[in-house]
């Protein structure tokens, strides 16, 4: 075959051209760190990178926010259930301190005072946020799970709450308080002392709601379902007004049913009792016009209408037996839980057990109260010349004293029946605070995989795009010494042709 100069130069700038663009790659390679600029270089490459770096991007979400996220509010949670736990022991201290009234007569008022900052707290608890959401009010976390200062009077609410007969137990109380302050009519035969006015021992049967001070203008329905599956309706006879206080549980008839707005009961006699013992399915429909801070919310615990009372705007709320799961993403198809239903955790039986307490604590204060006042009416200068005013007195000394008597043992009865009560409160948030740190735990194990996953990855995404150096630079200085040479002798043979033999 022919070859002429022509051919020669061609064939030497297509080589150069060729040695031209192996320095040009692998320059790029070197000042980018990267093995491709464009996708068209490596097809390959390209694609695993696209699915590398998706990879990586999920990766790095999960590691560094959803873990994150999911971590800090697991934390709260189970802070806030540690504090709600500590709260109940303590409570639970108290509860065996007073079955033996071991308290202080002096203290006692504190001693009702410390014990509903404990249900304060508690309730308090109800309210923790993270990054301005609810953690305890399941999906509804814009809501608050205990009213706060400036809702508490903005709403009503008309509550069904459903029991059981577990929820009828029994009161004993004292009735018939004496008090000082009826000396003076009695002395005056305006009273006589004797006539339904010495302290008496009563049991009376009750249902608890899980609220008080409620409204007095309007009686709550309440029904069960008999032993026959029929619905009963009780008629309740009376309402009783905080004016009556001394009358709540005074001669309850066998067969009569009274409302008690004040306490939030409905107590009742020994022939209703005995119809309703046995009922599975007890309703009560009745309405709460006010509320306090720190009170827990009705929505989130009862089917009920909240009215706003300066709109009269109304919303119904339904309780459905959903569980309420707010869960993260923190893996690849894997979610984890991160909330606890705050009406499993925060209950108003717990509420209502310290209330009852700080109440029976208070009556004996007041008991003791006024017989230290008896006792110094013997001094006052009014009476103590007056014979008949002394019997009198001493008469109701002596009554004052079984009172006290009395009230002190339905007060070591009441913290005895709670020791087990708070300790079913107790065995119910440890179960919830290791079901809480059991996901927490969980979730450890998530964020070490996912970390070592997110090295795993990152390393293979480096390897797939990035060039090694030292090859490269290896590489870079043999084709520059053949760029070199393919210059030097392209060169020459590019200096001469046949014209310059002419």
């Amino acid at each position: 075959m022919r070859v002429t100069n022509q051919m020669i130069s061609n064939n030497s700038l297509r080589n150069l051209q060729t040695s031209t663009r192996r320095v040009d790659t692998l320059t790029q390679q070197l000042t980018t760190g990267q093995k491709i600029q464009r996708a068209s270089e490596d097809p390959v490459v390209a694609v695993r990178a696209l699915k590398l770096r998706n990879t990586v991007s999920q990766l790095e979400q999960y590691k560094e926010k959803n873990i994150k996220d999911a971590n800090s509010w697991m934390e709260l949670t189970e802070n806030s259930i540690t504090s709600i736990s500590n709260y109940i022991e303590y409570m639970s201290g108290y509860c065996t301190q007073g079955s033996t009234d071991s308290f202080n007569n002096n203290d006692r008022s504190s001693i009702a005072e410390t014990i509903r900052s404990y249900k304060d707290m508690i309730y308090s608890e109800g309210n923790a946020t993270y990054a301005g959401r609810y953690i305890f009010s399941g999906y509804k976390t814009d809501t608050s799970l205990v009213f706060n200062a400036t809702e508490a009077t903005k709403y009503s609410y008309a509550i069904t709450e459903k029991l059981d007969s577990s929820r009828i137990d029994v009161k004993k109380v004292t009735v018939n308080a004496v008090d000082p302050a009826d000396l003076d009519k009695y002395l005056n035969n305006t009273l006589t002392y004797g006539t339904d006015a010495y302290p008496e021992q009563q049991t009376v049967y009750r249902l608890r709601m899980s609220y008080d001070t409620l409204s007095e203008g309007t009686a709550p329905t309440l029904k069960y379902v008999d032993a026959a599956g029929n619905e009963q309706t009780v008629t309740i006879n009376s309402t009783m007004t905080s004016t009556q206080k001394e009358d709540y549980y005074k001669n309850l008839g066998d067969d009569e049913v009274r409302y008690i707005p004040e306490t939030g009961e409905i107590v009742f006699g020994i022939n209703v009792y005995s119809n309703m013992q046995n009922s599975d399915s007890i309703t009560i429909d009745y309405t709460k016009e006010t509320f306090k801070q720190n009170d827990l919310r009705p929505e989130h615990y009862f089917n009920c209408a909240q009215t706003d009372k300066s709109t009269g705007e109304t919303v119904d709320f339904e309780i459905t037996e959903d569980d309420q799961k707010i869960e993260y993403e923190v893996n690849f198809n894997q979610m984890i839980r991160v909330n606890t239903l705050g009406r499993d955790l925060i209950t108003h039986d717990m509420g209502r057990a310290i209330d009852e307490l700080a109440n029976k604590v208070e009556e004996v204060a007041d008991a003791e109260k006024r017989l230290a006042e008896l006792k110094g009416l013997l001094t006052n200068p009014k009476y103590s010349n007056n014979s008949t005013a002394i019997e009198q007195i001493n008469y109701m000394i002596t009554d004052a004293e079984n009172e006290v008597k009395m009230k002190n043992q339905e007060m070591q009865e009441l913290f005895n029946q709670h020791i087990s009560v708070f300790q079913d409160f107790q065995t119910d948030v440890t179960a919830l605070q290791s079901d809480s740190g059991a996901r927490t735990a969980k979730l450890d194990m998530i964020a070490d995989r996912v970390s070592d996953q997110y090295i795993n990855f990152t390393d293979l995404m480096s390897a797939n795009e990035e060039v090694d150096y030292e090859d490269k630079a290896i590489e870079y200085a043999s084709v520059a010494t053949v760029y070199g040479a393919a210059l030097q002798i392209t060169g020459n043979v590019l200096q001469k042709s046949l014209l310059d033999f002419l």
